[in-house]
């Protein structure tokens, strides 16, 4: 079995839990959400929108509370997780699905989307697939569209990134998660995941040709960046 296909079966596995564990994992996660949308300038009126990696919607729940009559696409590597989605919002008509992988995105037309979102979803592809997502989402935006995302983030050097873990414990296990859980996610991590450091992700979109970029929020190692083409 392949990485991404390891990737797609832990997800897959974990469908039907998702949230309860992720909410029980990330400290002040709705805070993240709040902040995500909050920067956003009032005058985006986004007809599109992209969900990049939703999981099992909370994202996209968020977006729908903002931007109603947007037509959302939710995109996800995981069938399971994005079954989760449809059952979630029967019946919304609106929400369209993608299954597909962030090195792979397949959207026909150029310059689509006014708005792309993501929530801690782009650790998961190695440096250099994350600076040729960046150069496809360019793409996909229409000019003055925003990218906004928040993701977990390493430090400028590994002392940093190791208490960040620390104290990223110490949050996961007041909010109710057990050894099991914090193991899980530690196997995960170890497996699937790579954290880079947020100014990377900056000097990232900056190269790619983002017009301004800036980090709106930051905890610990959860950091929401906004970009604008």
């Amino acid at each position: 079995m392949n990485k991404t296909q390891s990737v797609e079966s832990f997800y897959d596995e974990l469908s039907n839990q998702y949230t309860e564990l992720i909410r029980k994992c990330v400290p002040r996660y709705e805070e993240i959400f709040y902040n995500l949308f909050h920067y956003i300038p009032s005058g985006l009126k986004p007809r599109n929108i992209l969900d990049l990696g939703c999981g099992t919607g909370n994202l996209t729940a968020a977006a729908l509370q903002y931007y109603p009559t947007a037509q959302i696409h939710a995109l996800d590597i995981s069938g399971d997780i994005l079954d989760e989605c449809r059952q979630r919002f029967a019946g919304i008509s609106n929400i369209h699905y993608h299954q597909q992988d962030f090195n792979q995105l397949d959207f026909k037309d150029e310059s689509s989307f006014d708005l792309v979102i993501s929530s801690i979803a782009i650790h998961h592809i190695v440096d250099a697939d994350k600076a040729a997502l960046y150069i496809k989402l360019h793409g996909l935006l229409k000019p003055g569209g925003i990218f906004v995302f928040a993701d977990q983030t390493s430090g400028m050097n590994d002392e940093i990134y190791q208490k960040h873990i620390a104290r990223w414990k110490q949050e996961a296990f007041k909010l109710g998660s057990t050894q099991e859980n914090w193991d899980m996610w530690m196997q995960h991590q170890t497996a699937h995941d790579y954290h880079s450091p947020t100014v990377w992700h900056l000097d990232q979109l900056r190269h790619t040709g983002f017009a301004a970029v800036d980090v709106i929020w930051k905890n610990i190692m959860w950091s929401v960046i906004m970009s604008v083409k």
